[in-house]
C-alpha cells in the first residue's frame, strides 16, 4: 500500500475553464467529449492527485484572445496546440510535454499512472519515449473514440505511414499502452488476446436533471422522440422514413444539429405525424424538451469505429426519465438491462419497424416502469463519480508492487 495519494498525469483534449462557450462547442461537435473529459477528471481529482496537459485543436486558437465565459473545463498545467503547420506544432508540443514531464520527475513527482486519451500523434510519440525510460509510470489508454482501430488497412496506406514523421497506424500505437479504459465493450478484443488489463468505462450523464412525475391520466397514442446529431451515421433518416411510412397512430419528434437538418425540416412539413424542432440553444435543453414524448430512440449502428465507443446520448435519455429503444451496439444492453427495448442489427430495418409497432401498442405505465428502473441504474452506476471510483480501483490494482519498468504492466492480468 502507498503512503500517499496515487499520482495521475492526464493527457487529453478538454478545454480550460471559461474557454469553450456552449454555442461554440455545440457548433463544432466538441461539447460532449469536452464535458466527458472534464467531468471524469474532476471526479478523479477528488480521489487521486491529478495533473493534466491539454492538446487543443487549431480551431480554438482564437478563443485565447476573446473574453472568458463561465463554461467548465480543466485547469491544465500545460496547453499544447494541434494546428498547422502540423509537423512543426506536433514537434514543439511533444518537446514541451517531455520538458514538463522531466521537470516533474526531477522534483520527485513522477506519476504512478499516465492516462492518455485516444491515439493521437503527439501523445503516441511521447508514450513511445516514456516506454524507453528506465523507470516510468503505468501507461493507460482512455479509448474514448478511435475509429481506425481494428479496421482493414490498405498496403498503400501502410507504405505511406512509413514516411510520415511523428505518426503511426492506430494498430501499432495501441501496442504502446499497458492497460486500457475502454468506452465500447467491443474494444476489449484489442487487449484480451494480449493479456492486457482493461476495464469498461463508458460515458456518463452530463446534465443533472429531475424529470417531472408522469401524468397518470395521460391518454392517447404513444409519442416517440430523438435528440442528437443529425447525420447519415446517426440512424435518424431510417427512423423517420419508417415512422412516416408505417402511419403509426402516434407522433415522432426530433431535434438536433447536423447535415440532415434541412431534409428533416422539409419532411416535417410533408408529414403531420413528424415534428422537427431544429437546433436547441443548449444541449441541456434536450432533457426538458424530451418531456413531450413517451419513449426515446437510440439508433447507434456499428459503422466504422462506432463500436469502439459508447454514446453519451443514452445516458441523457435515461436522465430524461423516458423509456429507451436502442440497438445493443457499444454495450448499451449492459446499461439498459432487461428494461431496454432492443432493435437488432441483423435485418435492421425490419427489426426497427417491428419495434416501433410493438412499442406503439404498449401501455404508458409499462413504459414508465422501464424508464424509472433505467434512470435509477444510471444514477447509481453511471455517474461520473461512480466511473471515477471504478477507474481508481483499476489503477490501484495496476500499480500494486514494485515501481513500473518497461513491459511489465501487461503481466498483471486481464479485465478488472
Amino acid at each position: 500500500m502507498k503512503d500517499r495519494r496515487l499520482r495521475v498525469l492526464y493527457l487529453g483534449n478538454a478545454f480550460p475553464p471559461g474557454m469553450t462557450g456552449e454555442k461554440f462547442v455545440s457548433a463544432h461537435s466538441f461539447l460532449v467529449p469536452h464535458l466527458s473529459e472534464t467531468l471524469l477528471i474532476q471526479e478523479l481529482s477528488k480521489l487521486v492527485e491529478v495533473s493534466s496537459v491539454g492538446l487543443l485543436p487549431g480551431t480554438a486558437w482564437h478563443r485565447t484572445k476573446e473574453p472568458k465565459d463561465d463554461s467548465p473545463g480543466l485547469a491544465h498545467d500545460v496547453v499544447l496546440w494541434d494546428r498547422n503547420p502540423a509537423l512543426w506544432h506536433r514537434w514543439v508540443s511533444w518537446r514541451k510535454l517531455r520538458t514538463y514531464y522531466l521537470d516533474k520527475v526531477q522534483r520527485g513527482q513522477m506519476p504512478d499512472v499516465l492516462l492518455v486519451r485516444n491515439l493521437q500523434p503527439v501523445f503516441n510519440y511521447f508514450v513511445k519515449w516514456v516506454g524507453r525510460q528506465q523507470r516510468r509510470p503505468i501507461v493507460v489508454l482512455l479509448l474514448g473514440d478511435s475509429g481506425g482501430v481494428g479496421e482493414k488497412i490498405s498496403s498503400w496506406r501502410r507504405f505511406r505511414y512509413k514516411f510520415k514523421p511523428m505518426q503511426m497506424l492506430e494498430e501499432e500505437a495501441i501496442l504502446l499502452y499497458d492497460a486500457c479504459l475502454v468506452s465500447g465493450l467491443k474494444a476489449k478484443r484489442f487487449f484480451e488476446p494480449r493479456g492486457v488489463p482493461w476495464v469498461w468505462i463508458p460515458s456518463g450523464f452530463h446534465f443533472k436533471y429531475d424529470p417531472p412525475p408522469p401524468n397518470p391520466n395521460q391518454e392517447g397514442p404513444i409519442r416517440f422522440g430523438y435528440f442528437g446529431t443529425l447525420t447519415e451515421r446517426s440512424g435518424i433518416r431510417p427512423l423517420v422514413n419508417a415512422f412516416v411510412e408505417m402511419k403509426l397512430p402516434g407522433t415522432l419528434h426530433a431535434c438536433g444539429h447536423g447535415e440532415l437538418s434541412e431534409e428533416l425540416k422539409q419532411l416535417s412539413q410533408r408529414y403531420p405525424n413528424f415534428y422537427f424542432d431544429g437546433f436547441l440553444p443548449k444541449q441541456s435543453d434536450c432533457l426538458p424538451w424530451a418531456q413531450q414524448v413517451d419513449v426515446l430512440v437510440n439508433l447507434r449502428l456499428p459503422y466504422w469505429g462506432q463500436d469502439n465507443s459508447a454514446p453519451s446520448k443514452v445516458f441523457e435519455y435515461g436522465m430524461a426519465g423516458k423509456a429507451i429503444i436502442s440497438t445493443r451496439t457499444s454495450g448499451m444492453d449492459e446499461v439498459l438491462g432487461d428494461e431496454g427495448l432492443y432493435i437488432e442489427i441483423e435485418n435492421f430495418e425490419e427489426s426497427l419497424r417491428q419495434k416501433l409497432k410493438e412499442v406503439s401498442a404498449m401501455s404508458r405505465p409499462e413504459l414508465q416502469r422501464r424508464a424509472r428502473i433505467i434512470r435509477e441504474r444510471i444514477l447509481k452506476d453511471y455517474s461520473w463519480g461512480a466511473l471515477a471510483r471504478r477507474s481508481v480501483e483499476f489503477f490501484d490494482k495496476l500499480t500494486e508492487g514494485t515501481p513500473q519498468t518497461p513491459g511489465t504492466a501487461a503481466k498483471n492480468g486481464g479485465q478488472t
